[in-house]
């Protein structure tokens, strides 16, 4: 089950300008299960190398994924309330106090998730995409 598409809030937490440590997104990930275990019965999360989903964080569902690449930390709420997206960000500086010693800086960008009006079919997509190919040969 993906979260929903049109409802809740998108956090980047991005740390291109400096680095993303080895293990932060992993010691994230453990103190919002801490939490989760605190306040909830967080049932079916479910945890990977570099994602997470859990269940019951604070009433809703969040995902939270590692993007080594770019140096990124991506959160995607289910609900409407964004203290959620505090919460996480808290536990960063945390984590920034108890372990980098402040030395460790991103920036934080928030968005919330809205429908869109029209939607376009996958098949229609796929064509829009190969007609581009083929136009730049």
């Amino acid at each position: 089950d993906d979260l929903p598409a049109n409802k809740g809030y998108q956090c980047v937490f991005d740390f291109s300008e400096t680095f993303l440590p080895h293990g932060l997104f992993q010691r994230l990930v453990c103190l919002c299960l801490e939490y989760v275990a605190r306040n909830t019965m967080g049932e079916d999360s479910v945890i990977r190398k570099n994602y997470a989903k859990l269940n019951k964080f604070r009433g809703q569902d969040i995902e939270l994924w590692e993007d080594k690449a770019h140096q990124k930390i991506k959160v995607s709420t289910s609900g409407d309330k964004d203290d959620i997206v505090h919460v996480v960000q808290s536990m960063l500086f945390k984590i920034n106090i108890d372990v980098m010693n402040g030395r460790l800086k991103w920036r934080t960008i928030v968005r919330k998730k809205v429908k869109t009006k029209k939607s376009v079919p996958k098949s229609e997509n796929i064509r829009t995409d190969l007609d581009g190919f083929l136009n730049s040969l």
